[in-house]
């Protein structure tokens, strides 16, 4: 048996998860912060594509920390 709670696979999901989240906080980012109106801070990509993103980084983290290989 190995002495890791969790095995390799694991990890390369969880990798893969957290560089997922890190691509959707950077879809999140925006231009220049400027005083007067910006209708950019709402476009389709800050507001519905990157928190789905990262919703799908989160959830791929909890399914590489619950991800069991199955036995032969």
């Amino acid at each position: 048996m190995s002495q890791y709670t969790l095995s390799r696979t694991n990890y390369i999901i969880m990798c893969v998860a957290f560089i997922t989240v890190i691509i959707g906080f950077i879809l999140m980012s925006g231009g220049k912060t400027v005083v007067e109106f910006n209708p950019e801070v709402f476009s389709f990509r800050r507001i519905t594509l990157a928190p789905l993103v990262c919703l799908a980084g989160f959830m791929l983290m909890i399914v590489g920390i619950f991800y069991k290989k199955k036995k032969a």
